[in-house]
């Protein structure tokens, strides 16, 4: 019996010390305190901010925006759907662009957009964009790799133009040797309609990641591109384009990354425009020489600064936005590398960072140059992906940067989404359809702060005349611990209960929690998940009219209208 008494004691000392312990863990997460104010409307959100590239399931995301774009669409001979891959694949000239696509479209000319467009119809995606050739040359329609005896101009390759100085025709000319853009317009617009039609494409790319085309499509520019070359190319596509469809986006550069940013990519001119100029980076010259434009044709031809971002931080195995999920310091390099866009206090570990990373954090640099030289710029990040998609990390990762996006005022913004990528769909989801029932976060964003724990972000809106529906997304980037928060609202609304959605753990799927019934004083209190996107749908009382008082009221109204008939009665008599 003694010695079953001590084990018992035993037992119980060490269940008492777990509990400490565990206590003592959680006591280690300090709270968040979080507050949001409803009254304090800070922008308004645009809605093109959730929206992805061709190639991603539209059934599994509620995007707002789509966009057809990347390499292949450079060399796309519209005539008749071929186009060159370039160094993605072996300079390989095919019908990759609509391979799969539904039949009707396969020998139409056009296809690849007329799918596209259909595919975003099919979608309920309000806002397209279309790339339009600027490379110079398109594939001529023979399959193939096509190898260095064939580089442009040769017969393997049509040549480009805007213009066809000739009356329009919906069957366009094969056998010519060139393909005509705003010929490609028109037929369009016959099609699907232009950017009014709610069927057409509302927006179009002046090409794709031009400062690497001596790389990717060597086949046709055989030395890098100037600073001074693009810009002309730019002026007269873009003009092209307004001449066609005024009301239509245009979108420009497309630069794929921090050195064409910066330099575009080292061009050769770019040294003297710079020092000519006092420009900061290639950014600043691109936007100063759009503005001139505007000036040159008595309108703007450049709506919107078109960027790629794809981050280059590392984890801490060594490898750019690398899977390696076990390593703690990995995940936080994923969570951490949104931070470049906006967090001057961060540098991120990479060859960025290690050349001095003069423009992070990015975004109040992008805005600055544009209040500078070309004010009323829109800005989109066309292509971005933080990694991570087939992780909760990913998700996490997506949802933070489409929060600083609607923060920062970005236009339009569409993930370049590879073939793992349910976490960061649910993410956009959270933000555009986080119940199944079409139901987003709003389109005003609102007041809100966060105090005592890093780890945690808030991205409060309201829609526009609803102001008794309060939606958060709140972000925890704690990889192990869950993190209480102490949630405030202040408004003279008073809020009694919230539903709650959750992304967090081994499943993309968006689940639905147990509510909040309660809210008392406009103040609550929630424990977050660890690496988790949680939203809170917060509502108001609703006032609740008692059977007796309807009943009275209703006999008053009965009342009121029976005096008002034998009056009525009385005096036309007289």
């Amino acid at each position: 019996m003694k010695a079953s008494g001590k084990k018992k004691i035993s037992a119980l000392i060490a269940a008492v010390s777990a509990a400490a312990i565990a206590q003592t863990v959680s006591a280690e997460q300090p709270a968040a305190e979080i507050t949001v104010c409803p009254e304090n409307a800070v922008r308004k959100i645009s809605p093109y901010i959730y929206g992805v590239n061709s190639g991603v399931d539209l059934n599994s995301v509620s995007a707002k925006s789509f966009r057809l774009g990347g390499n292949r669409l450079s060399a796309y001979n519209w005539e008749n759907n071929y186009s060159n891959a370039g160094s993605d694949y072996h300079n390989s000239t095919d019908l990759y662009l609509v391979q799969n696509v539904p039949e009707e479209f396969k020998k139409a000319p056009g296809g690849a957009a007329l799918a596209a467009a259909d595919e975003a119809d099919k979608g309920n995606v309000p806002y397209r964009l279309l790339t339009l050739q600027m490379l110079g040359y398109a594939a001529a329609g023979k399959r193939g790799n096509v190898t260095e005896e064939y580089a442009a101009p040769s017969e393997k390759w049509v040549k480009v133009e805007n213009r066809k100085g000739s009356e329009f025709t919906l069957e366009p000319d094969k056998k010519d040797g060139v393909i005509y853009m705003d010929e490609y317009l028109n037929y369009l617009f016959n099609k699907i309609g232009n950017s009014e039609s709610g069927t057409g494409f509302s927006a179009y790319a002046l090409d794709n990641e031009p400062a690497l085309w001596s790389g990717t499509h060597s086949m046709v520019q055989r030395s890098p591109l100037t600073c001074s070359e693009l810009v002309s190319r730019s002026k007269d596509l873009a003009s092209m384009i307004k001449e066609m469809d005024e009301n239509a986006d245009v979108f420009g550069p497309s630069l794929y990354g921090y050195a064409a940013y910066d330099s575009f990519q080292g061009a050769p001119d770019w040294g003297e425009l710079k020092d000519a100029n006092g420009y900061r980076w290639f950014i600043d010259y691109y936007l100063d020489e759009m503005s001139k434009a505007e000036q040159e044709y008595g309108h703007r031809i450049l709506d919107v600064l078109d960027l790629h971002y794809y981050t280059e931080a590392k984890g801490e195995c060594g490898e750019r936005s690398c899977s390696n999920y076990d390593n703690d310091g990995c995940v936080t390099a994923r969570l951490n590398s949104v931070r470049s866009l906006y967090d001057e206090n961060y540098r991120e570990n990479s060859w960025i960072a290690d050349a001095g990373a003069e423009f992070f954090p990015l975004l109040p640099n992008i805005e600055q140059s544009i209040e500078k030289y070309y004010p009323g710029t829109k800005l989109a990040f066309t292509e971005y992906n933080f990694g991570g998609g087939d992780h909760i990390s990913g998700g996490v990762a997506e949802a933070d940067t489409l929060g600083i996006f609607a923060e920062h005022g970005v236009y339009f913004a569409s993930i370049w989404s590879f073939d793992q990528n349910a976490y960061q769909l649910s993410a956009i989801n959270m933000f555009t359809n986080y119940d199944g029932m079409g139901n987003g976060l709003g389109d005003t964003l609102i007041g809100s702060s966060v105090s005592g724990n890093e780890d945690i972000s808030v991205y409060p809106a309201v829609n526009e005349g609803e102001p008794d529906t309060v939606r958060m997304i709140v972000t925890n980037r704690s990889l192990h611990d869950e993190t209480p928060a102490k949630i405030s609202v202040d408004s003279e609304i008073g809020f009694t209960s919230a539903e709650v959605y959750s992304l967090s753990g081994d499943s993309a799927e968006i689940k639905r929690l147990e509510d909040i019934a309660e809210i008392s004083g406009n103040n609550f209190e929630y424990s977050l998940p660890p690496l988790s996107v949680t939203e809170f749908v917060l509502k108001r009382e609703e006032k609740k009219i008692s059977p007796l008082f309807t009943a009275i009221s209703a006999a008053a109204v009965a009342a009121f209208v029976t005096a008002a008939v034998l009056l009525v009665r009385k005096f036309s008599k007289k």
